[in-house]
């Protein structure tokens, strides 16, 4: 695949110094190339690298920098970007995570990349270099296969088998797709196919994925890296006809504990299910965290429902579960989500993911399964409705008829009244 993190960092330092020294101050105050730029983290250095590349384009607007990562058809725009001296530091805009480096010249910088969800000790290297150049290099030249349609894909761990469908759109080699699996997908991918090869990778501040696979005709066989040192092994067959289990159908309600919630929204005031405002109304509710990147998917997605059905009788309500059951932290990062979203409903705390956290907190669940999960109650105040996870935009027509199916519940729903 690409050229070692070592090589590239080096062959980088390099070019830099063969342009030529420029004062200090105006080489980090200034000129950082404006455009396309190549990132590659080094996702295992115990293996001397392993390099998960992505792109992004830096910007300055109205004097602010601002860097909008790309990963197929995603754009995600981080705004909080700091320069002082020769040190840069990117905040990712959802997830607790950022870039912490070194301003090389105008055309490089280089550091870690710091996820705090995993603790102050997730550090991984970086390096970042201006211009246009390709996700992943052709190094095995033109694809030897078209593999664009669905697979029947089964990610492998030492006692789990998860089944998932691979959903691939392939052309001239460049490959977009996503994994969809029973709790939600994977979002999207970007990659591409060069000879028998398979190289798909995505970031978004919370989440690295890099895959690999041999392609043998109707048959892949690869490896799954998430963030740093994470793998697993996966193998896929050409198959459209097969299918995961039904969203609908995944989680239950328990039926010694009625639906019901009282949770603080993120100006403090609680929020219960029996309040007024959703008496006789038609309610999706949607549990979910701020840290999830599919949440966000579903967010955008309640959004648009909630503005078209709101006058209609339609209530929307988020419960929101965080790494941490400590309103000082929790809050700014609902606050930040609803606002960066411009969420029209409300979005309420309700504790810790911890299982246990969530079992007292949602004891009308048999299981919380998938973060989202959105349940859909009717006028009369009974669940008609409950889905698992997401089949997001990345994973492109599953995503409109998931859209559809639950907006064709909620207009039925309304219809009742």
């Amino acid at each position: 695949m690409s050229r070692p993190f070592g090589a590239l960092l080096i062959a980088a330092l390099l070019w830099c110094a063969c342009t030529g020294p420029a004062p200090e101050e105006e080489a980090v105050k200034t000129r950082l190339a404006t455009g396309p730029w190549h990132m590659v983290l080094d996702i295992d250095s115990t293996r001397a690298s392993l390099d998960l590349p992505f792109r992004f384009d830096l910007d300055s607007v109205n004097g602010h920098w601002q860097m909008t990562v790309r990963n197929q058809d995603e754009a995600i725009v981080a705004d909080q970007i700091t320069i002082n001296g020769d040190s840069i530091r990117i905040r990712m805009p959802f997830f607790d995570s950022e870039f912490q480096g070194v301003i090389r010249g105008d055309t490089l910088f280089d550091g870690l990349w710091v996820n705090y969800y995993r603790g102050p000790d997730y550090r991984v290297p970086f390096i970042a270099m201006a211009g246009e150049r390709p996700r992943f290099p052709a190094t095995h030249g033109p694809a030897n296969t078209d593999i664009s349609g669905d697979w029947e894909v089964h990610l492998i761990t030492k006692d789990r088998d998860e089944p998932a469908i691979g959903i691939f759109r392939a052309e001239n080699g460049r490959v977009k797709g996503s994994f969809a699996t029973e709790t939600g997908d994977l979002r999207f991918l970007d990659g591409i196919v060069t000879g028998d090869s398979l190289f798909l990778s995505s970031f978004n501040g919370s989440q690295a994925y890099l895959f690999r696979a041999r392609i043998d005709g109707d048959r892949m066989d690869g490896e799954f890296r998430s963030g740093y040192r994470w793998k697993q092994t996966w193998n896929a067959v050409r198959n459209p006809d097969f299918k995961l289990a039904d969203d609908e159908t995944i989680t239950s309600l328990n039926p010694d504990h009625p639906v019901a919630f009282s949770f603080p929204d993120i100006h403090g005031t609680v929020r219960s299910l029996s309040d007024a405002q959703y008496q006789g109304k038609v309610v999706v509710m949607e549990i979910m965290g701020t840290w999830c990147p599919n949440c966000i998917d579903e967010a955008r997605m309640l959004r648009e429902f909630h503005e078209r059905y709101h006058g209609k009788g339609l209530e929307t309500v988020a419960l929101a579960f965080e790494y941490k059951d400590d309103s000082t932290v929790a809050m700014p990062a609902l606050r930040n989500f609803s606002k960066r979203l411009d969420l029209p409903y409300d979005l309420l705390f309700a504790g810790s993911i911890k299982r246990d956290s969530v079992a007292k907190r949602l004891p009308f669940l048999d299981k919380l399964n998938a973060y989202p999960t959105t349940l859909i109650i009717g006028r009369d105040g009974e669940v008609k409705r409950i889905h698992t996870g997401i089949y997001g935009p990345g994973t492109g027509e599953r995503y409109l008829r998931f859209k559809e199916r639950m907006e064709n519940t909620i207009v039925e729903l309304l219809r009742e009244g």
